[in-house]
């Protein structure tokens, strides 16, 4: 008999979002405008020190940055290589050319160094660039920042794993020109789908216009440009403010996750520790086999035991859809690649869960 099934990363919801959501439809605000929008915005305003906008996913944030970057057509966007796929479809979408830049190895994020060895011997600098976060660990985004002023270069932030995490006491999201994070089901607080721009407030108003079908708000319904349907839905928004009230207990379980792994597994996977001044929100536990052993061997291991977990992302220069994008570095992310898995880590997960995993998998490695 199997055990009951484990997740990778479950919502972990209750009470308090069904009274949400029951409130919101006694009020009949069943559509991308009401009072839970803005209750949730400025929620997250407050929290991430910046203006936001509610949408209905990270992609549609992402996308909504680049436009109003002004990425066009020809333009070049850097990219770290090492995240999902998302980053470099809006890249596409706006019929820009991916930079695909390979990680450094403290924070498996995008190399600071690579980056500034790109923008000294291009002949056309980036008109953006888009930092990951990966699994929640920053990035060393104030050395990206750096680097990104001194060449003109605008920063987009995606934070879609990171909400809670910080450098030096500041939230990620707040450091670039535009920042993203992700409300997904398998994200640290869930609107079961939804994201959202942490931007200026100009770029507040300006963004609401495109997201909302770039409407004119008069009757002759003449649209003067292109317009996208973008916004987060006000139900949704009931369930992002409840998610919200539980955010730092989520946190504090994430890293309390992390921690037991880190003890229980070190002599076979290798955890990445947080650089001084990082915080990390440990959306999930990510870490890199030790042995010279088939990650997937381990995966189809646990899945046999009703576990769910997941390699790592596969690195952007090698996805078939961005094959003539260039790419800057070596072999870092393909060695992750080839080694990293990330370990069950919802906030639902039980003691008795975890001990579990943590017990197959010692099988599996002593075996």
């Amino acid at each position: 008999m199997k055990n009951e099934r484990i997740y990778l990363s479950p919502p972990n919801t209750g009470k308090e979002e069904v009274d949400g959501l029951s409130g919101i439809m006694d009020t009949g605000w069943v559509a991308p405008v009401g009072p839970a929008i803005d209750a949730f915005e400025t929620q997250l305003s407050s929290y991430v020190d910046g203006e936001v906008l509610a949408l209905n996913s990270g992609t549609s944030a992402l996308h909504l940055a680049l436009i109003l970057c002004g990425v066009k057509d020809g333009d070049h966007v850097i990219v770290g290589n090492h995240t999902f796929a998302a980053c470099a479809n809006v890249v596409l979408y706006e019929r820009a050319i991916p930079i695909f830049i390979d990680s450094e190895n403290t924070t498996g994020n995008i190399d600071p160094d690579l980056l500034v060895e790109y923008l000294q011997s291009t002949d056309q600098i980036p008109k953006a660039i888009i930092v990951t976060h990966i699994y929640g660990m920053p990035a060393q985004i104030e050395r990206v920042c750096e680097v990104a002023k001194k060449y003109g270069v605008i920063v987009i932030e995606d934070a879609a794993e990171a909400l809670g995490s910080t450098v030096n006491g500041k939230p990620v999201g707040s450091f670039g020109d535009f920042g993203v994070v992700s409300f997904n089901g398998n994200k640290i607080i869930t609107t079961s789908s939804g994201g959202a721009l942490i931007c200026t407030p100009e770029m507040k108003k300006r963004g609401l216009h495109l997201a909302t079908q770039a409407n004119v708000g008069d009757h002759r319904y003449d649209h003067k440009e292109a317009g996208y349907n973008y916004r987060m839905s006000n139900v949704l928004a009931g369930i992002g403010i409840a998610q919200f009230s539980k955010l730092d207990e989520f946190i504090r379980r994430k890293r309390e996750i992390f921690d037991t792994y880190k003890e229980a597994l070190s002599e076979y996977i290798s955890f990445t520790d947080e650089p001084k001044g990082i915080f990390s929100n440990r959306w999930l536990t990510a870490g890199l086999i030790r042995e010279n052993i088939e990650v997937m061997d381990l995966i189809y291991r646990l899945e046999k035991e009703n576990i769910e977990s997941r390699r790592f992302w596969k690195p952007l220069h090698l996805h078939s859809a961005f094959s003539e994008a260039p790419y800057v570095g070596g072999r870092l992310c393909e060695d992750m690649y080839e080694k990293g898995i990330c370990l069950p880590s919802g906030t639902g997960l039980s003691y008795q869960q975890q001990e579990l995993v943590i017990e197959k998998i010692k099988q599996f490695f002593d075996q």
